[in-house]
């Protein structure tokens, strides 16, 4: 199934530090050879990294920070991202094709225009998840217990039509715009 990467964040987060890093040396170097003043003088940092030695704190402090820092970015990009699609049953009559499967966006939409079929229904919104689907509906009616089950109904006897691999649980939510008095 389509998942999307954890990379994203962590690899952009690097992209960042290493742009600031590079555009430092960039500017110092540029400044140098046009002969002026630069921002990080060369000789200065040579001369402090040339005093450290390996056994110094800070040097220790530094490389366990880097070393931490680079398995967490390995850990997350390793991990897979969330499942964007709910695969469905895959047919044992024809082994060459891989099942396919509804994408959560696409799901939602159909649900959604599902629960605005329903007659009674102003607005509706439906929000998949891969183990649970919730759907919300506005009416302007009073009552809404009926309308609650009319819902239910009409939204799991289409979840039931699709052939999901695994049926999400469904919670079905109605609310009224009238106020009770």
């Amino acid at each position: 199934m389509i998942r999307r990467s954890r990379r994203t964040l962590p690899a952009a987060l690097t992209a960042l530090v290493l742009l600031a890093v590079g555009a430092l040396v960039a500017t110092s170097a540029i400044q140098v050879l046009l002969g002026r003043t630069p921002l990080l003088a060369v000789d200065t940092v040579t001369g402090a990294l040339g005093r450290t030695t390996w056994q110094a704190p800070a040097v220790l402090v530094a490389a366990g920070v880097a070393a931490a820092l680079g398995v967490v970015l390995l850990v997350a990009g390793l991990w897979p991202g969330r499942s964007h699609v709910l695969p469905l049953v895959a047919d044992p009559s024809v082994p060459e094709i891989v099942a396919g499967g509804w994408h959560r966006h696409d799901l939602a939409a159909r649900l959604r225009r599902r629960a605005l079929a329903v007659e009674g229904v102003e607005r509706a919104t439906a929000r998949v998840r891969r183990r649970r689907i919730r759907v919300t509906a506005r009416t302007s009616r009073s009552s809404t217990a009926d309308l609650r089950a009319a819902v239910a109904t009409a939204v799991g006897t289409d979840l039931d039509t699709l052939g999901l691999a695994r049926r999400p649980r469904l919670r079905v939510t109605v609310t009224s715009s009238r106020k009770e008095r």
